[in-house]
């Protein structure tokens, strides 16, 4: 037998769980009874990817749980129109700085999701590159007054942003010292400073406004 991980979630109802993601597309490949109507234990298949379902989970209430799925896929928009009616979305397609665009889901017991379909770079960042040393005056962690961070950094001649506990995203330059963040809201950053160094970024979306201040 080839050597291979396959990551098991204990869940409260086998059965349902089953059921949920074989509507999703998932094959179910093995299913053992609970000596009543239920199952004890199952494993379904997203192409060559496995995922094993035994009883004795809880429910989990939190935005988002301590273990993930991601599944390789194509036609992801496809996807997403397929399945957007019938279970809950946490993000819509969306392109991530890693080459991948997703669809974040969660099923039944509070885990998610993420389907992801690699995109070639000049779909991700379809605007030129520039001599890194340009964007150094924006490089750097800036600090909200209520905590919040966020890091800038360079990547291919293009600035990316890393908020606090968030993926990173690039920006990509709108005017002068003005970016709109690659992400699925409308957004724009805005910094302040001089050509050597800037000293404070401004996030600015649906109406709302937070500054940052640089800290180093």
């Amino acid at each position: 037998m080839q050597k291979k991980v396959v990551p098991m979630f204990h869940v409260t109802d086998v059965r349902r769980t089953v059921d949920w993601y074989r509507d999703i597309g998932f094959e179910v490949k093995e299913t053992y009874g609970d000596g009543g109507d239920g199952l004890s234990f199952a494993i379904v298949a997203f192409g060559a990817g496995e995922v094993m379902f035994s009883s004795g989970g809880q429910l989990g209430s939190k935005h988002r749980r301590e273990v993930d799925l991601y599944a390789y896929t194509e036609e992801i928009d496809a996807l997403h129109d397929r399945i957007k009616d019938r279970i809950e979305i946490i993000e819509g397609p969306h392109n991530m700085f890693y080459g991948m665009r997703e669809v974040i889901v969660r099923d039944l017991n509070g885990f998610w999701i993420t389907f992801g379909q690699e995109i070639p770079p000049e779909v991700l960042t379809p605007w030129p590159a520039v001599d890194s040393e340009l964007l150094q005056p924006y490089k750097g962690k800036y600090k909200s007054d209520g905590g919040s961070a966020v890091l800038i950094t360079i990547h291919e001649g293009r600035l990316l942003a890393f908020p606090e506990e968030a993926p990173g995203v690039f920006l990509r330059p709108k005017a002068e010292h003005t970016f709109t963040p690659v992400m699925s809201q409308q957004a724009s950053v805005s910094f302040e400073g001089s050509t050597e160094l800037m000293t404070s970024l401004t996030f600015e979306q649906d109406g709302k406004a937070m500054r940052f201040v640089r800290v180093r």
